[in-house]
């Protein structure tokens, strides 16, 4: 299983093995209030679970409709296969699979839209793409 991180307005894309149900995490400072959200997200059933949202902000927990005061507010919402977002005009965003982390403006400018999207993919498809990935990170093959 991997998870396809791409760049739907300007091709680039980047891939990530993921073992059933490991956690990823995707980290932005929230655009109205400018305050730290993490989204805590797993794979379950060929499916993208959002199963909690982080934030020490209470305004951000009003903004998406939090009724605790908890900084972990558990969602277990699933969000099929693929979710989109937008990347922010001067806010961070990073996505964090295992030990990586990556920050989405390395593929993308702002405004741009990536899909996330978790996909059951053959071995050697797999590591084609981290090959590619790998000359493209050490500027022996360009973006395209």
């Amino acid at each position: 299983m991997v998870l396809s991180v791409s760049n739907l307005d300007h091709p680039c894309s980047l891939v990530f093995k993921i073992a059933p149900s490991e956690p990823f995490a995707m980290f932005y400072t929230h655009s109205i209030y400018d305050a730290p959200v993490a989204e805590i997200f797993e794979p379950r059933s060929g499916s993208i679970f959002l199963k909690s949202v982080k934030t020490d902000s209470l305004a951000v927990s009003e903004y998406y409709g939090f009724e605790g005061i908890e900084p972990i507010q558990d969602i277990n919402a699933s969000l099929g296969p693929t979710f989109t977002v937008k990347v922010g005009m001067r806010q961070e965003q990073r996505l964090a699979v295992g030990e990586k982390t990556i920050d989405l403006r390395t593929i993308a400018k702002q405004g741009d839209r990536i899909r996330v999207s978790l996909d059951a993919v053959a071995l050697p498809l797999y590591f084609l793409s981290s090959a590619i990935q790998y000359l493209k990170s050490h500027a022996l093959i360009t973006k395209g």
